[in-house]
């Protein structure tokens, strides 16, 4: 324990030097970053697993929400470690998706980022997914562990093995998405500018595991109809499709179905 102290005390420190620093003409020119850590979670021990006691390591019991609430609006970042403390002041080891999917859930959190050493989930095949509900995520980690545990010839050969990282945050995904965490993203912390890429790009550069679908059919409505000719001009100028006006799309507007994504809309067709 008194290692796991050390190791966290050093990292905070190195944190918080990292954040102090003002890079020379960048938008992080004289920044003044406040970083707020203290016991803001409590903890307690997971006492005696299979016979075995686990003495100082813990799980969480609960997450200051309010406390840490008031140093966000008061512009503070808040920096957590993987260490709770107990009404009995004694310290205990978590761990960091323990800390992390609390803290999200307490606070209500839109979103919740983990940065790992593989570039996202794959799915039976290989191919990363940009994106799942946690339904979907549920139903991939019980195929792997099923293949794993039931036919490990077939698992090796059929399917590829789930990595490290995917099965210790994926759960860990599911947990705060069923808890009402919005989205969970899962991205690969060794990619230069990999949380811009995911935030700020529409595919992403990892792999989102969302509440709810993000996909919906719907009839259109008289505020789609600049969407709708951004869609349909290019087609229209290649003469696969008539022609169409906007005064004709907005008479006609009742005819239309849009399928969004993540509130934009991808596609529509019309119906007579």
């Amino acid at each position: 324990m008194e290692v796991v102290k050390e190791a966290n005390g050093s990292i905070r420190v190195e944190i918080e030097s990292l954040l102090s620093m003002g890079l020379v003409n960048s938008p992080m020119a004289g920044s003044d970053i406040r970083v707020a850590s203290g016991n803001f979670v409590t903890a307690k021990p997971i006492g005696v697993l299979e016979g075995v006691d686990l003495q100082h390591t813990g799980e969480v019991r609960k997450v200051d929400a309010i406390g840490i609430q008031k140093r966000l609006d008061d512009g503070e970042m808040v920096l957590l470690s993987p260490l709770g403390y107990s009404p009995t002041g004694e310290a205990f080891n978590l761990s960091l998706e323990d800390v992390a999917v609390s803290t999200a859930i307490a606070l209500d959190a839109d979103k919740l980022i983990f940065l790992m050493d593989s570039s996202g989930v794959h799915n039976i095949r290989g191919e990363l997914l940009r994106e799942m509900t946690a339904q979907k995520a549920k139903n991939l980690l019980r195929h792997v562990k099923n293949n794993h545990t039931e036919n490990s010839e077939e698992y090796s050969q059929e399917t590829p093995k789930i990595t490290e990282d995917e099965a210790y945050y994926l759960p860990a995904a599911i947990k705060a998405c069923d808890h009402g965490v919005a989205r969970t993203h899962l991205i690969c912390r060794h990619t230069d500018g990999a949380i811009l890429q995911e935030l700020f790009t529409h595919d992403g550069i990892g792999t989102m595991v969302t509440e709810m679908p993000l996909e919906s059919m719907r009839q259109a409505e008289i505020d789609d109809v600049g969407a709708l000719l951004q869609l349909i001009e290019p087609l229209e100028a290649e003469g696969i499709l008539v022609r169409r006006g906007r005064e004709r799309l907005e008479m006609e507007i009742e005819q239309f179905y849009v399928m969004e994504h993540d509130g934009r809309v991808i596609g529509c067709a019309a119906l007579y």
